[in-house]
Order: C-alpha cells, then structure tokens, then sequence
C-alpha cells in the first residue's frame, strides 16, 4: 500500500499525539560549543498514589506553593504536571476529562534552581491532596539538565485557541529567537484544555530538532511562554524523532 502523502505522512506509525500536524523543518544545523553551566535542575519525587485528574494543573500548582511559598518569587522554577503509563512519553494523551492511573513508576517533577534543592526536599514525606485524589510524595532525586539535540515539551501556552499550528509555530520561533536560538525543525501537537478560576488554560506540545548542545540546556532552563508552575513551557530531552517525523523520499513528492 502507498504512504500516504501530505501533511499526515509526518507521523510513523500510529502516534495519535502529533498526527497530521505542520512542520516547521530547515536542514541547516549548526554546531557551538556546548554550555556546562546547570543552575537549574529538577528534582524527580517518587509518588505514592492511586488516580490524579487529566485536569490537575491549577490544584497541583496551589496545593505545592502552599507547601513551597517561595516559588512564586521564583522566576526559574517550575511544576511539572503529573503523567501516567498513558501519555505515551507525550505523543498520547487520554482526554483531557478522564484520570490517570498511577503506578509505582509514577514521579512528580518539580524544576528549581540548584540553591533550592533543600528547600524543595522539605516536600518528601507530604500527602497532597488534589480534587479529591490523594498523592504522597516519597524521597527525590536530583536530575541534571541534559543537552540532547531534541526536547520536548508536553504543554506550551497558547494565546489564541483559533489560531492554527503555523501561527503557534511562528510564536514559539520567536520566543526562542529572544534566547538568541533561530529553530530549524520544530514539531507541534495537540491542543489540551485545562480549568484555572481565569477561564480555560489551552497547551499545545512542543518537539524542537537539532538544536547544539548549548541551546538544549538554554532551552531548558529558560523554557518558553508563561506560565511554568502550571506546567507550561518545560521542556524535557527527548532521544529520538524518529517516533513522530519521517521525511518522504524525494520520489513520492
């Protein structure tokens, strides 16, 4: 059977999360010299827990500055959201109603800068309580920014629900231009929808490629957009695109 062609063609397989999606793809790489500053680090905790709502972004970020008051004043840190067996490392995601499923594998992420780490320890041991659910938080490990070439981030703040991929595309060139980074492929996905007392929070997630190593970690310590104690803008190293992107041959253009 023939591949199909267009846009859809982008996507291996059966990876729901980015199916027929634009590109934003430039084969012009470029290599600098790797940065080995890591001021910011995340801190991985063990989880203890049953079920967590999809939709946990704004009682998750409340409940740990509670916890955590000083993140607020803290332009460096950030929340990650909790993922279960069934966001498929991003590429999937169960909808945006339903609960996820928690496992012994399941960690709770939680990126500052390194001065605060034993700040941050002091959330060991504490049982959050969210929308009904409850997660302990066990011991945690520190985890270094790693400079791969591709990262990943599962939810990037987008302004006009509207707009379409290339505009989202275009807002986040320019974001990573004010880091002094010009992209050169870049891959977006779906949208997810999540509550806050403001109105509904809209994300799309976010793939850059072939980045140097030193612009992988400015990617990741700065992130992009507002946003990040609800989960936006982190991004993540990522160990291959070939999951999401296959080119076409020049035969089947």
């Amino acid at each position: 059977m023939d591949r199909p062609r267009g846009d859809s063609s982008l996507v291996a397989g059966a990876v729901t999360g980015f199916m027929a999606m634009p590109s934003f793809w430039q084969e012009t790489p470029a290599a600098k010299v790797p940065d080995p500053q890591r001021a910011v680090i995340d801190l991985v905790f063990r989880t203890r827990g049953r079920q967590l709502p999809i939709d946990h972004a704004w009682t998750l970020r409340q409940t740990i500055i509670q916890a955590l008051p000083w993140l607020k004043d803290e332009p460096n840190a950030g929340i990650h959201l909790i993922h279960g067996a069934q966001s498929g490392n991003g590429w999937q995601q169960p909808d945006d109603n339903s609960v996820i499923e928690l496992s012994a594998r399941t960690r709770f992420v939680l990126r500052v800068p390194e001065n605060c780490i034993v700040e941050a320890r002091k959330l060991s041991n504490q049982t959050l309580e969210i929308d009904g659910h409850t997660v302990t938080l066990l011991e945690a490990r520190v985890r270094p920014l790693t400079p791969f070439a591709v990262v990943l981030a599962r939810h990037i703040r987008v302004n006009d629900a509207k707009a379409d991929e290339s505009v989202f595309l275009e807002h986040a060139a320019q974001w990573l231009s004010e880091l002094d980074i010009v992209p050169t492929k870049m891959l977006c996905g779906r949208i997810h929808r999540f509550t806050t007392p403001g109105g509904a929070m809209v994300t799309r997630s976010l793939l850059i490629a072939d980045l140097s190593l030193k612009d992988s970690v400015a990617v990741q310590r700065n992130g992009l957009g507002p946003d990040r104690l609800l989960g936006c803008g982190l991004f993540l190293p990522h160990k291959s695109i070939a999951a999401v992107y296959t080119p076409l041959a020049d035969d089947e253009n």
